[in-house]
């Protein structure tokens, strides 16, 4: 199994140029397993805009996960390439949170928001909610697990051929038993890519946003007995260098932990 970063920001797609180094767009994963032939897109912020150009020209399934509805992580559907060509097949699984609906997306393609309404577009997406539990997506067996977050979110562990990746983003950690569950979710996972919004010092006023730090996302790998820590949703605009120490910071923590970068990939 294969994972490529496309976006690895939180929030909004902010460059400035101190920041570009680690890449300025909002969230997308890309998992793949080129011998089982699987392939699956986790969250559609801003970076799904360069994943969907390098998709190239011809026509192909496209399954796209969501964790949640927030514009971070929908912001680059209505750009995203294969919904503009004939014969692509998209479709969208996403959390059944409690003002969701199959039809939620269907804003984004209105006027005046945006200039081409879903029912023009030469491949409108199949959107599907889903329950936690276990679904097949992409060729991949996918466990989902609710975090906590404003108006809920999902976590995903994808199942690789003796291997697997959580990813964890938009998770508020401070309820004991749900972070033990979410320990539980994630025991053993050979890579997570778990949101490290704030440093610890500005955690302190920001409680109730659903984003943890990079130490809270250092302690739980360690909990979890994950292989890797991918430190992922970054606060937008946080500067390259700023984002290099917290790396340092982190490894004492947990040593083997990565800050992600966009175009960064790891696995086989």
């Amino acid at each position: 199994m294969r994972v490529r970063f496309w976006g690895v920001r939180g929030s909004v797609p902010w460059a400035t140029p101190g920041s570009i180094g680690y890449g300025c767009n909002t969230p997308c994963i890309e998992v793949s397993d080129s011998q089982a032939g699987a392939f699956l897109i986790i969250d559609a912020g801003s970076g799904i805009v360069g994943l969907g150009e390098a998709l190239g020209g011809s026509p192909r399934p496209v399954p796209i996960l969501l964790s949640h509805f927030h514009w971070d992580h929908i912001q680059g559907i209505p750009f995203f390439a294969p919904l503009h060509r004939p014969g692509w097949s998209p479709a969208i699984w996403a959390p059944a949170l409690a003002d969701a609906h199959s039809l939620s997306l269907d804003s984004m393609f209105t006027s005046p928001f945006f200039p081409v309404p879903r029912d023009r577009l030469a491949s409108p997406p199949l959107v599907t909610l889903i329950q936690p539990g276990q679904i097949e997506v992409g060729g991949f067996r996918v466990s989902a697990h609710r975090v906590t977050h404003p108006g809920g979110a999902f976590a995903y562990r994808v199942h690789g051929d003796g291997n697997d990746v959580v990813y964890a983003t938009d998770h508020e950690f401070g309820d004991i038993a749900v972070d033990e569950q979410l320990a539980a979710f994630a025991l053993n996972a050979d890579a997570i890519v778990v949101d490290a919004h704030f440093t610890p010092e500005e955690l302190l006023s920001h409680q109730g946003w659903g984003h943890s730090s990079w130490k809270q996302a250092a302690d739980f790998a360690s909990a979890a007995g994950a292989g890797h820590l991918w430190l992922f949703h970054h606060k937008p605009g946080r500067p390259d260098a700023e984002l290099a120490e917290v790396e340092r910071r982190a490894r004492r923590v947990f040593p083997a932990t990565t800050v992600a970068r966009e175009g960064a990939a790891f696995g086989t």
